[in-house]
């Protein structure tokens, strides 16, 4: 727990924090977007009664360009012996306090409820560990949990660096434009070195920036990439001088020379890598939860026996923001209960068709066709015969690439047959305003 000379100066750092940015106070709310704390931790913190580990404290004083020292805090008192036991820490303080990496979690998530995923974790722990990857690609469809797993996994790795920095791309609305790329370059390049002076060309952005992850070993999550490497996700375009810029520091990050490494989330495999074959360069396609890891995930708000559980994840693809969806209206309207839910057949309902029109309007003519084609059979299909029922004009070369966008989206399922996910199969095949 903070000592009264660790509360003093953090309370100090805040203030000149609030005076700089003009603002009135801190809410807890603001707390935790700032540090990337969950608002129970932070209220722990400022209780002083019960002790949090040493990681968290030092998390909180870099928030506000502060470094934790042994003055700052002191061991728990238990039943009188506390005083005791703070020697016993001292070297395992000196060793975490020396390998603290500076985090800047931006708008991450608080993934402290986190279910499942232990395989992608591994596989993922053993790219950035052991095998130095510099660039690594979450893809799936929106929902299915992509930014959950890169920030799990940026927690669990955030000791192996000097600094991680955690931003999404995706604009504050559709009506806004993406991030402009001289912006996002300055913003890293701001935690990254943030003393050094500011560059006005691009080109001397770039470098200085490649050149400090050379230099500094850090972890950089880009949650969204796709908002800056297409247009079909904002009403307001990107700037296509500033989508080649992206596209190109993506490639320099991936091929380059250095220390760091980028995770990046996105709901399609950008074009731009798919014919590049380059062993630091690796890609995640991640799918929808189990049914056990969904049941534990949602077991207090609804219910049903092992049949309804089944159909319900199945039904829904294993998709936790759509789970989520459901089970809020299952709650609300059922009492949680999911053979009644299930019993009035509607299972698609606004919220979902919103999402699922919105990430559908994003495909291609061609994949729209193998869509529909998909959805109008009550079998899955070999290849040669969805081959056979789509357009001739649709090239053999194009309707393998728009099997493998649909399947990177998690939008078609694959084992030895083509079909389907039910929810996609039902939106489609009804034409829900899907058009």
């Amino acid at each position: 727990i903070l000592t009264f000379q660790g509360l003093q100066r953090l309370e100090m750092a805040k203030k000149a924090s609030i005076q700089k940015s003009n603002s009135r106070f801190y809410t807890l709310e603001d707390l935790s977007e700032v540090t990337g704390l969950s608002s129970h931790t932070l209220s722990k913190i400022h209780a002083g009664k019960t002790g949090v580990d040493l990681r968290t404290l030092a998390r909180y004083f870099s928030a506000f360009g502060l470094k934790l020292t042994r003055e700052d805090y002191h061991q728990p008192s238990r039943n009188g012996m506390g005083e005791l036991m703070i020697s016993l820490h001292t070297a395992q303080a000196d060793e975490v306090l020396q390998n603290h990496a500076i985090v800047s979690w931006g708008m991450a998530p608080d993934v402290s409820r986190f279910y499942g995923r232990s395989s992608e974790l591994s596989t993922l722990r053993r790219w950035i560990l052991d095998d130095r990857c510099r660039l690594i690609m979450l893809l799936g469809m929106g929902g299915i949990g992509k930014t959950y797993l890169a920030t799990k996994l940026a927690e669990q790795v955030q000791s192996e660096f000097k600094v991680v920095i955690w931003r999404s791309l995706r604009p504050i609305s559709r009506s806004h434009s993406p991030l402009p790329f001289s912006y996002f370059l300055d913003d890293l390049i701001g935690c990254l070195a943030p003393s050094t002076m500011a560059l006005e060309s691009i080109a001397a952005k770039i470098w200085q920036l490649l050149d400090l992850l050379n230099c500094i070993p850090s972890l950089l999550v880009l949650d969204n990439i796709e908002s800056v490497l297409s247009n079909t996700t904002s009403i307001e375009p990107i700037a296509h001088s500033d989508q080649e810029a992206y596209i190109n520091l993506l490639k320099c990050l991936g091929q380059g020379r250095h220390q760091s490494c980028v995770i990046l989330t996105s709901r399609s495999e950008p074009p731009q890598f798919v014919a590049e074959n380059i062993p630091y360069i690796r890609s995640l396609f991640v799918g929808g939860l189990p049914v056990e890891d969904v049941r534990q995930m949602f077991e207090t708000v609804v219910h049903g026996d092992a049949s309804d559980w089944d159909y319900l994840v199945n039904y829904y693809g294993g998709n936790p923001l759509i789970l989520s969806i459901v089970s809020r209206t299952c709650q609300c309207l059922f009492n949680g209960d999911i053979a009644e839910f299930l019993n009035h057949n509607t299972l698609i309902f606004d919220d979902i068709h919103e999402l699922l029109q919105q990430q559908l309007s994003e495909l291609s003519e061609s994949e729209r066709i193998v869509l529909k084609t998909l959805a109008n059979q009550r079998i899955p299909l070999a290849f040669s015969e969805l081959k056979s029922r789509i357009p001739s004009t649709i090239s053999t070369k194009v309707l393998l690439e728009s099997l493998k966008a649909l399947k990177v989206r998690s939008l078609i399922d694959k084992t030895c047959d083509l079909s389907l996910q039910p929810l996609l199969r039902d939106f489609v095949h009804h034409r829900q305003g899907y058009e």
